[in-house]
């Protein structure tokens, strides 16, 4: 049970992460309220998703570390930004695109079928 929750958590931060990002990318009239879709996710991505979850987890625990060492603010969005920017390359890396790993993050989080896959899939890495 600790590793499903802590799955969750993971999967909305990693989402909100990315979300920001695409958001930039969106001009105002886009800002519509998203409609409900269900997304079909294959094993394959699933593997690819949860590849890059693991390269995520460590890109996050480096910068935490580094934020907790700086008071600058600048600094702070400086490597605010590099870890995104690395944890973009880390899906990309992966074979998915931004847009498609928050889709399946979002997925994630609504089916326990994927969530019980997703769990075994990461205890076997």
């Amino acid at each position: 049970m600790k590793i499903f929750n802590r799955l969750n958590l993971f999967a909305a931060a990693i989402a909100l992460v990315f979300a920001g990002a695409t958001m930039a990318q969106q001009s105002a009239e886009d800002f519509a309220p998203p409609a409900e879709e269900t997304i079909d996710v294959s094993d394959q991505q699933l593997e690819q998703f949860a590849d890059a979850q693991v390269e995520i987890g460590s890109i996050q625990e480096d910068y935490s570390a580094r934020l907790m060492e700086t008071e600058d603010p600048e600094k702070a969005r400086e490597l605010q930004q590099e870890a995104q920017d690395e944890m973009t390359t880390a899906v990309e890396d992966a074979g998915l695109d931004v847009e498609t790993f928050n889709s399946i993050a979002m997925a994630i989080q609504s089916s326990p079928e994927l969530q019980q896959k997703l769990s075994t899939l990461l205890e076997n890495q």
